[in-house]
């Protein structure tokens, strides 16, 4: 009985330590992904929500703003116009949804398609949402805004970067018969394998170095320039085409400048740099003309003749520096 009772220990032993090694983590399978940054304001009757997906990325990848905005009956809002740039990022593109209510509130959302210029930490600057609350006194404006949010750019081979924890480790050592003596190829082979190791070490290593080379502003906007010109918007659509056209040396002004240029109205940006003196009258001028003919194209519904796009495109060219055989019409 004693010999039963023991022998069914044992059994129950290892049948509760299977149980135990079979029994499920409670890890998530998206456990290390780092939430979105998010900001949620409430103010009064407006609340405001503005999340950026995904928190961590790539140089080469696209991230999505989502500004949702929700108010109770009787609040009207201005619903804020991002321009071409927010912060260090481009805009690629908007998509607005149509209104909906939930839970007796009228809620408005957009979406915005982001693309990173560089990489590190990069900041969403607050985003202000005016609105009116009608009161017994007559109407009250009032503003609120997101808090910034951070999100973390890596280059584009980040996650290919090699890690001494990819390399396998050394075989465990293989006793020989002593009288055999040590075979040469014991010590070649292990030798064999680091030189090989540190090869490959150095040769990735190089490689990163040279696609994590980091261009210059007249680099960078020659690259933004040849994209565009590559996509034909000109012959597709000619608005979108000048409006990121505008957009290149805007963002080259910015980068070699103090001048917040993708931020301002033609206007604003044109004052600005007269009172600062940033250009020779001669190049203000030219960069008048340039803008302002863009203008005509953007907010006039004007047509412009293929002429008329050859010589803004090489206004450009100039005011960026770039000689015209440097880059294909």
């Amino acid at each position: 009985m004693e010999r039963d009772a023991c022998l069914l220990a044992v059994v129950a032993f290892l049948f509760l330590g299977c149980a135990e090694h079979a029994r499920p983590t409670g890890k998530s399978s998206r456990a290390g992904i780092p939430a979105p940054a998010r900001s949620v304001v409430q103010r009064g009757p407006i609340s405001l929500l503005a999340e950026v997906t995904p928190r961590k990325a790539r140089l080469s990848d696209e991230l999505t703003l989502t500004l949702q905005i929700a108010t109770a009956e009787g609040v009207r809002v201005e619903h804020p116009e991002l321009k071409e740039t927010i912060g260090d990022f481009m805009i690629r593109g908007v998509r607005k949804l149509l209104p909906r209510v939930e839970e007796n509130r009228e809620v408005f959302e957009q979406i915005y398609t982001l693309e990173p210029t560089r990489t590190g930490e990069l900041i969403i600057p607050p985003i202000p949402v005016k609105f009116t609350v009608a009161r017994q006194d007559g109407e009250a404006e009032f503003t609120v805004e997101t808090e910034k949010l951070a999100v973390e750019i890596e280059t584009v081979v980040a996650s290919d970067s090699p890690s001494l924890a990819d390399l396998r480790p050394l075989a465990a050592p293989v006793e020989v018969p002593a009288e055999r003596g040590l075979s040469p190829w014991w010590i070649i082979a292990p030798l064999a394998i680091c030189l090989a190791a540190a090869a490959w070490l150095a040769r990735r290593r190089g490689r990163r170095t040279v696609k994590e080379k980091t261009l210059s502003p007249q680099e960078l906007a020659e690259l933004e320039l040849q994209q565009l010109l590559s996509r034909e918007l000109a012959e597709t659509d000619v608005k979108l085409f000048y409006t990121e056209l505008t957009a290149v040396v805007r963002r080259y002004i910015e980068r070699t400048t103090a001048v917040r240029a993708p931020e301002q109205t033609t206007e604003e940006f044109l004052r600005e740099i007269a009172e600062k003196g940033t250009f020779p009258t001669d190049e203000s001028q030219r960069l008048k003309q340039f803008l302002e003919s863009a203008d005509l194209v953007k907010f006039a519904a004007h047509q412009p003749r293929d002429e008329d796009i050859h010589e803004s495109i090489l206004r450009a060219r100039r005011f960026l520096g770039l000689h015209p055989a440097e880059v294909a019409v």
